[in-house]
């Protein structure tokens, strides 16, 4: 059964029968992670914003971060471009700019040429994955710009969806990280899912790495891998990297989701 990214609310939300009467965002969800776009194309993202309680976060304020890169270069975005700047309406063709009564957000970014890459933060409601601290977003979608003779390139039309995409959660608590990988035909089997846990110190803002885990999806595509949220980091990005095949082709550059822990 594949996981809907828009539809219910993520595994680490618990659902109650009544709204709670609170409107803070405690996670969010999106229909695609990272996709491998044409060039000239637009790229676009559903995303839904969640209350602790798994209500849809309605009318919630929305801003977008933008961060371009060279496709595998290692090089992440140096400048992010938030949504309300004139410099981010080159990448950003339109945005919700606040949820609807269903939590829901698009955007829609700018057709671009091919060996280009966009990475995607945001922040709706009170939480965001851009940090002003360090200018950068720790939590990001992927849009990949390409063509089939385009190197290196993947695949046009992969994609990856990473559920839940951003949540809060307590110390010690188990994420349920769940990774489809899908093709323009349908799901794919046997794709290696590397899981790379990062560790920000709220004191100092710096990164470590905490080592790397290697997951196989299944038949239809989807493999889950569980986090737990650290005591002594309010921040914890985790880097998916989605190779295929026998060459190991990527799927997408790399995105990240992200625990808080508030």
């Amino acid at each position: 059964m594949q996981v809907s990214a828009t539809s219910s609310a993520p595994a680490s939300v618990p659902t109650a029968a009544h709204p709670s009467g609170s409107h803070s965002v405690y996670a969010i969800t999106v229909n695609r992670t990272a996709e491998m776009v044409a060039a000239g194309h637009t790229a676009s993202f559903r995303l839904t914003a969640w209350t602790k309680n798994g209500h849809p976060a309605a009318h919630q304020p929305v801003t977008i971060y933008i961060g371009t890169m060279v496709p595998l270069s290692g090089m992440p975005p140096t400048r992010w471009l938030a949504s309300s700047t004139s410099a981010a309406a080159r990448y950003i063709r339109s945005y919700s700019h606040e949820t609807n009564s269903r939590g829901q957000v698009r955007v829609v970014l700018s057709a671009q040429p091919a060996k280009t890459m966009e990475m995607v933060g945001v922040k709706i409601g009170n939480l965001s994955t851009y940090r002003p601290s360090t200018m950068a977003a720790l939590g990001s979608l992927d849009a990949w710009w390409t063509t089939p003779t385009t190197s290196p390139t993947a695949p046009i039309g992969d994609s990856v969806t990473v559920r839940p995409f951003v949540t809060k959660a307590s110390p010690g608590a188990s994420i349920p990280i769940s990774v489809t990988v899908n093709s323009s035909t349908g799901p794919i089997a046997n794709a290696r899912v590397q899981f790379i846990p990062k560790h920000s110190s709220s004191m100092m803002g710096a990164m470590s790495n905490s080592g790397g885990y290697t997951r196989m999806t299944n038949r239809v595509g989807q493999v889950v891998w569980r986090a737990m949220a650290g005591s002594g980091a309010r921040d914890m990005p985790i880097r998916i990297v989605v190779t295929t095949g026998a060459s190991m082709n990527r799927v997408a550059g790399g995105m990240n989701t992200e625990i808080v822990v508030p």
